[in-house]
């Protein structure tokens, strides 16, 4: 490339020269002034030394800039839809041009030839993707800063800057230039992008693996023989990129549910070959690696070599992750998308159900259809009408499947093939009994799914075949013979009983089996902060459960058939004859059971059982199912029941239907809860309060202002004097926008929690800043008619809040009061009582905690809600060392994690706690993960 001009002659060192002489000369007899010019002559010297950029390459850097700048106001002067995607698809569309020139290069003269060559083009390459990075970066804060994030904007440019000041500095830039092939993905992305289009999703990915993940994983291992860095630096961009192919698989696969172009079959065959392709080429540059470090012989040989085993360990793990990612979030949806079968019996104990529900003839049943066994066995109660509900279309078909067997078969032929899976009997009755009675599209389902009784329908499904994984050790325990003999296990039970206590014990392997038995991973989250409680479970289950007399749940499996003497009711020749009386009055329905509901129409259900649907659901989904089914229930006789994985109401949303927990020993073990309400023990309840909304606003900061908040803190933590009111005016209309992710669950409080079911006519929030919970519950508040007091200590925040209330058209429902709660000027301009009481992370900023709480109480009338959200040490945990580093970091800042405000409330005779929960979030821009508490109880006196 020539020789380069050292910083000593450039701008920078012209810059430095004249203010070292401007010192000298104004205050040279000033001895500091001297030391500074001492210095800068110093610093002067490192740089001119150490740092080889020429003035050519600041030429060429201010020109790149320049072009960006103009490139960005060209576009949006053309009116362009998306001017977040114009400096991206420029410089990606530059840079791409010069990948694929340099990869024709490594194709043709070798990796080793192109990276070994440093020209100007090279050079001219790196400084003009720093000037896009520094432009990006600088627009980006003008016109776009809510999109410029920390990981994706700042993080990731300041990264690629860092690594091509270093390559530049080496005269390493073909490295980056070679690399730049890596960009073609992001043209096509960038290209749809700028013209809000959705871009053509599998060319996209496979561009993003071959390009960033193969290719990128075989050039750091071949940049690694010339810079150490250049490899860990590569290394963190790989996983990267391996964190954003991830994330198209999952989309990709789920988005096949409303898809067709390829088979879900097709799509899954491309993403193995994606993974075996990625696993076999970082296997290989790594054996290559492994023998070169090896072949050296020296001191640090084998550790070097131990280390890149280690990583690529690693990134094999990482991959098993997306696999596995990949399994536990579509397997359930893709099964129900595909027609398949995933419970082959339903596993919920029938007993229980009838122990608390007292089912009658005039009753009509809002059930959920699974496998059919629970219908079939409701029906053997004789109820008016059974509406079966399910999603799974492949499930509504064994139901009906079912149903057409009672109708025409004999009690024997019924058994031989439910009871037995014996697929002569189901060869000889399917087409000349079955198959007239079904429905077209059910009768197509059985034409293709005879293996199923052929391969024995205890085993169907993926619950079935999930079963048979796990009962695989109990088989070679001898325990199936056990079981059918109805004789209990002694001792230990042997080497394969004790692996199988073992397996259910390893909760690692829970998410691995889960999905085949139909649980989603939002339902296995469920046990995640006490899994010790299922593990004893599962163990008593396997100790003591299955060798019951009458616990045909197990039974079946183990011994992969039913008896005559161990098998459901419906199975049982005594309710034959009735079954077939009463047939007809199954409804089979294919939707939601909220849909299901609406169809029936109001006052026309008296019994909804839920099963565990709602434990995989989001709470807004679960208050607009249990809103529609309320709304159709009979007030008077109506009854809701359900179970769930948690050892506790999981949501809620279902905790202000009063449920009392159902203490009956269940035959099946899985379901650590199971509930009863009457609908008469939950009123007053309006169930159109459920579907209320709040407003779309969601405050966002750029990451210039999230700093600026940041500092603001950080000035706040180190002062001796706490200022609040100054401390929150200079934050403005940042204030928002940062603490939107500080500060998480309000939502979920305001709109959840509160029981907005209730229509409260009048509304304290305490601490309510800038009327943030307010945007939350607007239609709530216009739809109760609530009358809304605001009090905040701070004036710049309810100037803020003033002008939100106005913006959302409540001005004439809300009085904002300014002064402490604790006061009593402040009490006077308040109602005396109230039917709700908010605090928002309010509590742990006021010292007089105990007093502010029992003001707020005082404030809560008889039957009306105090709820609370805040910080706190985790319940438990108070002594780990995290915990202990959030309370006194927090601190700082003026918030003060205490316990003794959780013991305060549940401590309270008059108050009966709804809603308690406890979760962690992380704090932006920081590894750390405070726990926040929701809270809501009812004042009883």
């Amino acid at each position: 490339p020539g020789p380069r001009v050292p910083a000593t002659k450039g701008p920078f060192a012209l810059f430095a020269r004249t203010c070292s002489r401007r010192n000298g000369t104004t205050c040279g007899t000033v001895p500091c002034v001297g030391k500074m010019a001492a210095m800068m002559d110093q610093f002067t010297t490192f740089i001119g030394d150490n740092v080889r950029f020429s003035q050519e390459d600041f030429a060429i850097l201010g020109l790149n800039m320049l072009g960006c700048l103009v490139v960005y106001y060209l576009m949006r002067a053309l009116k362009v839809p998306d001017h977040s995607w114009y400096l991206t698809l420029y410089s990606s569309g530059v840079t791409s041009f010069f990948g694929v020139y340099f990869f024709y290069h490594v194709c043709k003269d070798g990796f080793t030839s192109v990276l070994d060559n440093e020209v100007d083009l090279t050079r001219y390459v790196a400084i003009f993707f720093i000037g896009y990075c520094i432009m990006d970066l600088s627009l980006g804060s003008l016109h776009y800063g809510s999109l410029v994030t920390y990981d994706d904007g700042w993080s990731h440019h300041f990264l690629y800057i860092v690594i091509l000041a270093y390559l530049l500095h080496n005269n390493m830039t073909p490295l980056f230039s070679v690399a730049l092939v890596e960009e073609l993905p992001i043209i096509l992305l960038s290209f749809f992008s700028v013209q809000n289009k959705q871009r053509p999703s599998l060319l996209f990915g496979v561009l993003y693996f071959l390009t960033r993940v193969v290719f990128h994983t075989v050039l750091i291992y071949k940049a690694r023989q010339f810079s150490d860095f250049v490899f860990v630096a590569g290394l963190a961009l790989l996983l990267w990129h391996v964190e954003v192919f991830q994330g198209w698989v999952r989309g990709y696969l789920m988005r096949s549910h409303q898809r067709q172009r390829l088979s879900f079959k097709s799509k899954l065959g491309i993403m193995s070959a994606m993974l075996f392709t990625q696993i076999a080429a970082h296997s290989y540059v790594t054996y290559n690696t492994v023998v070169d470090v090896l072949a050296k012989n020296t001191n640090t040989s084998n550790p070097v070599a131990a280390l890149h085993v280690l990583v690529w360990l690693y990134f094999l793990y990482r991959f098993g992750e997306v696999v596995h990612d990949v399994y536990t979030q579509n397997f359930i949806m893709t099964s129900i998308g595909r027609k398949k079968i995933i419970y082959n019996i339903s596993w919920e104990d029938p007993a229980i159900d009838h122990s608390v529900m007292h089912m009658t003839p005039d009753d009509v049943v809002l059930t959920i259809s699974s496998a059919g066994c629970n219908v079939l066995d409701y029906l053997c109660e004789g109820p008016k009408k059974i509406i079966a509900v399910d999603m799974n279309l492949a499930q509504l078909h064994t139901l009906e499947l079912k149903l057409a067997g009672i109708r025409c078969l004999t009690q024997q032929q019924f058994f031989a093939m439910w009871g037995r899976s014996d697929f002569g009997v189901f060869t000889e009755v399917y087409k000349s009994k079955l198959r007239p009675l079904l429905a077209p599209e059910t009768a197509e389902f059985w034409d293709q799914n005879t293996n199923l009784f052929r391969d024995n329908f205890m085993y169907a499904g993926t619950s079935g075949l999930m079963a048979k994984l796990l009962c695989m050790p109990l088989w070679w325990s001898g325990v199936a013979k056990r079981v059918k003999n109805r004789e209990p296990i002694t001792g230990s039970g042997g080497i394969f009983f004790q692996l199988a206590l073992k397996m259910c014990s390893m909760t690692s392997l829970w998410s691995l089996f889960a999905p085949l038995g139909g649980v989603p991973l939002e339902q296995l989250n469920l046990l995640s902060r006490n899994p010790e409680v299922f593990v004893e479970r599962l163990i008593e289950v396997l100790t003591t459960r299955i060798w019951k007399p009458d616990n045909y749940f197990y039974y079946g499996y183990i011994v992969g058939e039913f008896s005559p003497e161990v098998c459901p009711r419906y199975l049982e020749k005594a309710n034959f004859a009735l079954m077939k009386q009463r047939v007809d009055r199954v409804k089979v329905f294919h939707g939601t059971w909220a849909q299901a509901a609406e169809e029936e129409g109001p006052g026309s259900i008296t019994i909804a059982s839920l099963l565990d649907s709602m434990d995989w659901m989001p709470p807004q989904m679960i208050a607009e199912n249990i809103g529609k089914v309320v709304a159709n229930m009979d007030k008077a006789k109506g009854r809701i029941f359900w179970r769930s994985f948690a050892d506790r109401v999981h949501s809620p949303v279902l905790a202000h239907l009063k449920g009392v927990l159902v203490p009956t020993y269940d035959r099946v073990g899985w379901y650590l809860t199971q509930f009863i309400t009457p609908v008469s023990a939950f009123q007053p309840y309006d169930p159109s309060m459920l579907e209320c909304v709040g407003t779309d606003s969601k405050p966002t900061n750029s990451f210039i202002d999230d700093v600026a908040v940041m500092a603001a803190m950080a000035k706040q933590g180190l002062s001796s004097k706490k200022d609040v009111k100054a401390f929150y005016k200079k934050q403005g209309s940042r204030y928002d926008g940062f603490r939107e992710q500080l500060l998480p669950g309000r939502d979920l409080l305001m709109q959840h929690c509160v029981p907005w079911v209730k229509k409260p006519k009048t509304w304290i929030s305490v601490g309510c800043g800038t009327a943030r919970d307010l945007e939350y519950v607007t239609g709530h508040v216009k739809a109760s008619g609530t009358k809304v007091y605001l009090v905040d200590l701070s004036d710049a925040l309810l100037d803020m809040a003033r002008a939100r209330v106005i913006e959302l058209g409540l001005q004439t429902q809300v009085v904002l009061v300014e002064g402490d709660i604790n006061s009593p000027d402040v009490r006077k301009k308040l109602p005396k009582q109230a039917d709700l009481v908010t605090c928002s992370y309010c509590l742990t900023m006021i010292p007089p905690w105990s007093e502010a709480l029992q003001t707020m109480l005082g404030l809560v009338k008889v039957g009306g809600n105090l709820a609370l959200i805040d910080f706190v040490t985790r319940d438990g945990a108070a002594k780990q060392w995290k915990q202990k580093l959030y309370k006194a970091w927090f601190a700082l800042d003026g918030v003060y994690f205490n316990r003794g405000h959780v013991d305060w409330l549940k401590s309270q005779p008059n108050l009966e706690t709804v809603w308690y929960s406890e979760e962690e979030s992380r704090v932006p821009y920081t590894p750390y993960y405070p726990t926040h508490y929701l809270y809501c109880a009812e004042k009883t006196a």
